[in-house]
């Protein structure tokens, strides 16, 4: 984690009730080239045909051009294409994947680490869905713990099912944006809009 995310996430654990209203001025091309190497160079392109390692070809170029887009609130995410993948062994039918473009998907990675470093502070300790430096085997490895060092009679799995198809993002969006603009974390910034808000699907293209 950069100097600057160790600060803010330092700041919004020390003080649950902060407001962060200055954050779209971290997306630089140094926090996008950093960015940039934290990412999966084997990603599939999105529905401009785009390559990473087209992309990472002229990767210097490339952040210029995003920075001055979002400086200039011309940045505009484009489709995404959709594709369906199987469920899984042991489950059937198929749940659909959204692939961003390249550059697309970077900018979505650096909002998302600012994010991060903001909200991280608010979840629990028991929370292991979706977190930085938290997997399935972390959660496991914690029930086993409970399981073995304390006197448990039941347990209990639930699921949604296809939960990302069925849930509204209209009620995301507003949640957080509401979160966003209220007591919480953050003004209702550009940043926070561009994470949930706005986004279009294409078809997949094989």
């Amino acid at each position: 984690m950069s100097t600057q995310l160790s600060q803010i996430a330092k700041k919004a654990k020390l003080d649950r009730t902060v407001r962060f209203t200055s954050l779209a001025h971290l997306l630089t091309p140094e926090f996008l080239t950093e960015t940039w190497g934290m990412m999966n160079r084997r990603a599939a392109s999105g529905i401009d045909g785009e390559s990473t390692e087209q992309f990472e070809s002229e990767l210097k170029q490339r952040v210029e051009e995003i920075c001055t887009q979002l400086r200039a609130g011309a940045y505009r995410a484009p489709p995404v294409r959709r594709v369906e993948i199987p469920k899984g062994p042991g489950k059937t039918g198929t749940r659909p994947l959204g692939i961003p473009t390249v550059a697309d998907r970077l900018l979505q990675r650096a909002v998302a680490r600012i994010i991060e470093a903001v909200f991280e502070a608010d979840f629990l300790d028991c929370s292991y869905g979706f977190r930085p430096g938290r997997n399935p085997h972390h959660a496991l490895q914690a029930l086993r713990l409970q399981i073995v060092s304390k006197k448990v009679n039941h347990v209990f799995e639930a699921d949604i099912r296809s939960y990302f198809t069925r849930i509204s993002h209209q009620s995301i969006a507003g949640t957080f944006c509401a979160v966003q603009s209220g007591a919480g974390r953050g003004e209702n910034s550009a940043v926070a809009l561009w994470a949930f808000c706005g986004r279009r699907t294409a078809q997949a293209r094989t």
